[in-house]
């Protein structure tokens, strides 16, 4: 009899490829449903980063006040067949849950806040909470510093296999020492993912965006923090929407994925499509 542990992790390897490429052909397309990959739902991200997170991963996502980091990152928690963990430092449970119903089923948010839906609306938000019963994400506030709020979080919710941390500024505890503590904060979430086997998609400002330049597409230098989310990062994306600046060029809509850092691939950008009555990310590649 031959156990794992006899068998040395290239023939691993090997053999996952194999089944991969056997459910591949069986789709005729990319395989998204091998063990160590998460799809992040969106058909032209996943074909940009290698059909979508991987395991052990941290993936870092910012943009410029007002962008829509913490609604992409709802989108892609909502997309996932097994239920992801949220943790937020801006929000309350319900405020999160409102908003993964409301864009879902397509219902301007302050709607459905102050009750004021159709009834064709209230069919569909019926529907979609129906939908969402088993893949809406855990959702907890973070009301104090330092990574071990995190922790305890997962140890809630030990099968999640995605944790999104909204946004890493939520993780500090004291004033002074800022760039330092958030440097450690983002050293010891990358631990975390590759302790645990999952993806931690983490949700940053950008203290080193100059809003006057020329071109304000997100930099991975934007960052700051000397440098850190570069170094530790497995995956890096900057997200911009031009009509937030330039609303008169006939753009509402327009959003583009920057792809600042990959890892284990090239750099380049993904267009998406972002309705700002839901605030609902849209693929160009869906119907």
């Amino acid at each position: 009899m031959t156990h794992d542990s006899d068998i040395s992790p290239l023939t691993r390897l090997v053999a996952r490829l194999d089944r991969g490429g056997d459910r591949s052909a069986e789709r005729g397309g990319t395989d998204a449903g091998a063990g160590d990959v998460l799809p992040t739902g969106f058909p032209s991200l996943d074909r940009a980063i290698g059909g979508g997170f991987h395991r052990g991963d941290l993936v870092v996502v910012g943009g410029d006040d007002g962008m829509g980091c913490s609604a992409l990152a709802l989108a892609i928690g909502l997309r996932q067949p097994q239920r992801s963990l949220l943790l937020t430092g801006e929000r309350l449970p319900d405020r999160v849950y409102e908003r993964a119903l409301a864009l879902s089923a397509k219902v301007p948010l302050d709607a459905l806040r102050f009750g004021t839906v159709t009834e064709e609306e209230r069919r569909r938000l019926a529907s979609a909470a129906t939908m969402l019963r088993d893949r809406v994400p855990v959702v907890d506030t973070l009301l104090e510093g330092g990574v071990e709020p995190v922790e305890r979080a997962l140890a809630a919710t030990p099968t999640a296999p995605l944790v999104i941390v909204d946004p890493l500024e939520s993780l500090l505890d004291r004033a002074a020492g800022r760039e330092e503590m958030l440097g450690y904060a983002i050293v010891a979430l990358k631990r975390l993912a590759l302790r645990h086997q999952i993806v931690v998609l983490l949700l940053s400002h950008l203290s080193g965006f100059d809003p006057a330049r020329h071109d304000r597409r997100p930099r991975l230098a934007d960052f700051g923090l000397g440098g850190a989310v570069g170094q530790q990062a497995d995956l890096v994306l900057g997200l911009y929407r031009e009509e937030l600046y330039e609303a008169d060029l006939g753009v509402a809509g327009a959003a583009e994925v920057q792809i600042l850092k990959h890892r284990d691939g090239p750099r380049g950008y993904v267009d998406l499509y972002f309705d700002a009555r839901f605030g609902r990310f849209e693929d160009v590649l869906e119907e």
